[in-house]
Parts: structure tokens; sequence; C-alpha cells
């Protein structure tokens, strides 16, 4: 039954990406806002099934959760790459830089806080703590850092803007090396996220080599594609083996088959336009989805501990979804007010006639 319940889930991934997917000459389409989405609506749905609770996991969900980790990649890719794509329509967003994204980032921490702490105290007799609302995700504050690094390296323009991108991604390298050697040495903890904020470095290469990467995918494109995916495999079979072994296997080999994954998708997306109702649905709520389905799995998991592998998995899923399209509606309210405010708006004033 597990089984027959996760060859179900891989059927829906199919049908969730390769949907209303259309082969088209031209490259238009290649990582615009549609397809990204679609994009990020499949990957966390990939990414629910690699936090499945080890009492919960089957074969199948242990093998599609190993690389669950790209998607977290690619979040971080998609923020690098729409950072750079704002920056360079308007060096002037840098000035509004803060006041645009940290409430996104933040009211959306908060909202999930505030509706499942309570949850918490009431069925699984955790002790109030009103503080713990406005404590921040550990992954939204890599994330801030990030957008750190890219504030604080372009707040002085050059010529090219090269430099500014080349500190910006030494800064990102460095700072994931050192987290993942603190880690090791034991001295920081649930630091989890070294070689997925590489995505980040990643967006900001990809919106400056885009149209190289078109124009040297464009010819031979089938058989160009076929081989990174073939690389691709040949990586993720070496990671299956040597995952465990210190920073050859969980860190440098994870990188290097980050980018192999990574590169075959978006090889695909050069000739193939990705969306539908379906995966749009997703990736307009993938931030809530990415942040809340611990929260989740958890509740579940307290509530209903006698549930077999593949009926948790669903049921976790469900609720997760329906949970995020709840927190994604409270929050676009919440942050539309706040961006009401006078010292908040983020919006250019208009021009009196």
């Amino acid at each position: 039954m597990d089984y027959a319940i996760m060859l179900g889930i891989l059927l829906f991934l199919a049908v969730d990406i390769l949907f209303k997917a259309k082969i088209k000459e031209d490259s238009s389409h290649f990582f615009d806002l549609s397809n990204s989405k679609a994009m990020r609506g499949f990957w966390c749905f990939i990414v629910i099934l690699v936090h499945v609770p080890a009492a919960y996991q089957n074969r199948i969900q242990d093998m599609i959760g190993s690389f669950a980790y790209i998607g977290v990649t690619f979040f971080f890719m998609t923020s690098g790459y729409g950072l750079a794509l704002s920056y360079a329509k308007s060096e002037s967003s840098l000035k509004m830089f803060w006041r645009k994204r940290l409430p996104k980032l933040l009211i959306t921490t908060w909202v999930i806080a505030a509706i499942f702490e309570p949850l918490a105290c009431i069925f699984l007799d955790k002790q109030p703590n009103i503080l713990g609302i406005f404590r921040v995700s550990g992954w939204v504050l890599w994330l801030i850092i990030c957008y750190f690094f890219f504030w604080i390296t372009h707040l002085f323009k050059t010529k090219t803007n090269v430099l500014n991108d080349a500190i910006c991604i030494a800064l990102v390298v460095a700072f994931s090396l050192t987290m993942y050697f603190l880690k090791h040495k034991g001295i920081v903890v649930n630091t989890i996220w070294p070689t997925e904020c590489y995505g980040f470095a990643w967006g900001i290469l990809l919106y400056r080599f885009k149209d190289r990467f078109i124009e040297a995918m464009s010819s031979k494109w089938i058989i160009k594609t076929i081989v990174i995916m073939v690389v691709a495999l040949c990586f993720g079979m070496a990671y299956l083996k040597f995952k465990p072994v210190f920073f050859a296997g969980d860190y440098l080999l994870k990188v290097i088959l980050g980018v192999a994954i990574t590169a075959f998708v978006l090889a695909t997306n050069v000739k193939v336009s990705y969306g539908n109702k379906i995966n749009s649905f997703l990736g307009e709520i993938s931030f809530e989805i990415y942040l809340l389905h611990g929260r989740v799995f958890k509740m579940v998991y307290t509530l209903l501990p006698k549930l077999k592998s593949g009926v948790f998995i669903i049921c976790s899923i469900v609720l997760t979804v329906i949970c995020a399209l709840v927190v994604h509606f409270i929050v676009v309210r919440l942050v539309r007010l706040v961006q009401m405010i006078p010292f908040m708006n983020t919006r250019p004033a208009k021009k009196a006639d």
C-alpha cells in the first residue's frame, strides 16, 4: 500500500511538471516568471518528502528525498536571480531594498508561528512561549544573510558590476564554508544549508550569463540536454554512495550534483515552456510550504502516530498545502497593509501634473 501511494506521488510529480509543457523554438520563455514559478511549485513538493519523520520513511521516499535539497537550492537561485534582475532594471532599487523584501520574509515567518505555536501548546503539550512567535526561521536568516551580501556589495556601482557580483558570490562561498566547518566542529547546530545557499550565487551567474547559456544550448539541444542528464545521473549515483564522506561527499560532491541537476533543469527550459494551474498554484505558495511543512509533520505525527507511511505522507502533504494557502492569504493582506504605512511604502511617488 505504501509503495502504491508513493508511486501515485511520483505520477503526480510527473503530471505537475509536464502537464501543458510546450516545446518552443524561441527561448523568450526561459526562466521567466511563469516558468520559474512552475519549477518552484515542482521542487517545493519534493522538499516536503525529504523531511518525512524517520518512523514514516520508505525506500522510494528516501530516494526522492536524497535529491530534495535541490528544491531549496532552486529557491535560493530564484532569489539571487530576482535581485540581479531588479538591480539591472533600476539601481535605485537598493534604496527600497529592505523595505520591499523584509516584510514578506518576516511576516510569513511570524504568521506561521502565531498559528502553530498555540496549536503546539494545545495539542503537543508544549510550554507557552510568546517570544517564540517572533523567532525567525533559520532558513529565513540564511536568505537575509544572502540578501545582505547582495545589498552591501552593490551599494557602490562599478563600471560593469562584474566586481560587485564577484564579491557577493565570494561572500556566499566563504559563509557557506565557514558554517559547514563550524557545524562539523560542533560550534553551531541546525546549520543545514551550506550547500543549498550556493543557489544564490547560481542565480546571480544565471542572470549575467543567461543569453550565453541559451545560445550554447540552442544548437543540438536534445543531445546536449541528454548529456547533461547523464552527467547528473552519474553524480547522483556517486552522491548516494559517498554522501556520508566528510567534505568530499557531503559538501563538494553535493554542490557539484546541485550544479548538474540545476543545469539539466535549465537546459530543458531552453526549449520547453513549463506552466499549468497545478504548479503555478504550488509555486505561488511555495515559500509558505517550505517554512511550515516541518510543523505539519510534527503535528500529524503526534496526533495520529499509528498511520502507515504512505497514508501519513499523503495526509501531511494535503494538510501542508491547505495550511500554506491559509497563511498565504493572510500574509498577502498583511504585507499590503504594512506597505501602506508611509515610511514602508515601496512604490515611487507619482509626479504632479
